[in-house]
């Protein structure tokens, strides 16, 4: 009887032990799974800042779950250090910025667009140091989809319709939106 309870214990122990092997190595294998995700999602999004307006002045680029952090350059010594082979001088960055509305588009835009583009991305940050000041903005699809009043998916499926022409190239709908979603301090 003794040999018996103990034989059961033993084969108890080595079964278990395979069982939280096993596991381990699940939890590895899906962790790890995640950070190739995780990097693959990083890439993508690094690749789509960099098609927005003046995405050669994008100075970082951060993915924390689903929301993406993009950062601009501050000054043009910071443009210089990411593009030394830029031919692009101090005034024109600078002019770029002045003209027409260039801050409010690139941001009512680029927040948007990344959404649009990369389906694992739920909010976007943009910030944009431009002369002593600092432009931001933060839009999320749930808040974008209530200030337009239709899906994401309806925004995105009539783009130059439901976003681009009434927020992006029209003034008065882009201060309405940059009122909504962006700061400038």
């Amino acid at each position: 009887m003794k040999i018996k309870l103990l034989s059961i214990a033993i084969l108890c122990i080595l079964f278990s032990c395979g069982k939280v092997e096993q596991k381990k190595d699940i939890r590895e294998n899906v962790s790890n799974t995640k950070v190739l995700t995780n990097e693959r999602n990083l890439e993508e999004l690094k690749t789509e800042a960099s098609r927005l307006r003046a995405g050669g002045s994008i100075k970082s680029v951060k993915l924390i779950d689903r929301k993406a952090i993009i950062d601009y350059v501050s000054n043009f010594t910071d443009y210089k250090e990411i593009n030394p082979q830029s031919s692009l001088t101090e005034s024109e960055l600078k002019a770029y910025w002045q003209s027409g509305d260039a801050i409010e588009k690139a941001l009512i835009d680029g927040s948007v667009r990344i959404m649009r583009k990369l389906d694992f991305i739920d909010e976007v940050n943009i910030i944009l140091p431009f002369e002593e000041k600092m432009y931001k903005i933060s839009v999320n699809k749930s808040e974008l989809e209530k200030f337009i009043g239709i899906d994401f998916k309806s925004i995105t499926g009539n783009w130059d319709k439901t976003f681009s022409n009434p927020y992006v190239y029209d003034k008065k709908g882009r201060e309405i939106f940059f009122k909504k979603f962006g700061v400038v301090k």
